[in-house]
């Protein structure tokens, strides 16, 4: 169900294409709410939505009604729904009542997390120069230190473990603490051991890179996670430091 027209990757979708292109994908839509309804598509990320000519309010409120008696209804914001027609998973967005106003409010990390971590679509993304042969993704190494952050950030609690943002930068692994964003990149160099630091600053300056080409909500901190064994010199620390980046051995990642 849709609240109405929605940004589709920054284009205006009248809400019948909307019902148009997710029909395509097997949805089956409606535009009265009902216990059919298991996705809302809210066409802006936060603001007010008391239009009683087209309804919104009245669905967004069903929706907190429906989720007050125990039956939870996924809402999504546009760029969720931008992700779903493209394949990418979509985060569940809460809502806040605010007087008569029914409001999707902006959440740290948006713009740069994504949906729920999904480690099966990170092995099948699409695999560069640069993912292969300096982060080293796809490689058992790779795989065994992906492993050992999941373990360090999760420790005793169950954080939300997120994907990268499908139109933001492709880390491996993303979490939200202490209200900070945070997107690693683990980073295997496969090169000799004196090849290293060369290959890590170029790690660490694509990272850079990629983090302030994209705009995002709250305080968003990328890391490059290593292996504990890794020698690191005060020149890529510093390095690291200068452009914004957490260069850190796996056993001291931030949670």
């Amino acid at each position: 169900m849709f609240t109405g027209r929605t940004l589709v990757d920054g284009e205006w979708v009248i809400r019948k294409d909307c019902f148009s292109r997710s029909q395509t994908l097997g949805a089956t839509c409606q535009d009265s709410f009902s216990r059919k309804v298991t996705l809302v598509v809210h066409g802006e990320l936060a603001g007010n939505v008391k239009d009683m000519d087209r309804g919104l309010s009245r669905k967004l409120l069903a929706v907190l009604d429906s989720r007050k008696a125990g039956r939870h209804i996924h809402v999504v914001d546009a760029a969720g729904y931008s992700d779903l027609l493209f394949k990418a998973p979509a985060r569940c967005r809460d809502l806040k009542v605010r007087g008569d106003h029914v409001t999707v409010m902006a959440e740290v990390g948006d713009g740069f997390l994504g949906g729920p971590f999904d480690r099966l679509h990170l092995r099948t993304r699409g695999l560069g120069r640069f993912e292969a042969g300096v982060l080293g993704r796809g490689t058992p190494r790779h795989e065994k230190l992906l492993s050992r952050l999941i373990e360090q950030v999760t420790g005793r609690t169950t954080p939300d473990l997120r994907a990268p943002a499908r139109r933001g930068p492709h880390f491996d692994l993303g979490w939200i603490s202490q209200q900070i964003a945070y997107g690693a990149w683990v980073a295997v160099p496969q090169q000799p051991a004196a090849e290293r630091t060369n290959r890590l600053t170029e790690v660490v300056e694509h990272v850079s890179r990629s983090v302030h080409s994209v705009p995002r909500h709250g305080r968003a901190r990328p890391v490059v996670v290593l292996e504990d064994s890794v020698d690191l010199n005060s020149g890529l620390e510093e390095k690291a430091k200068s452009v914004g980046v957490l260069l850190q051995k796996v056993g001291n990642a931030p949670r």
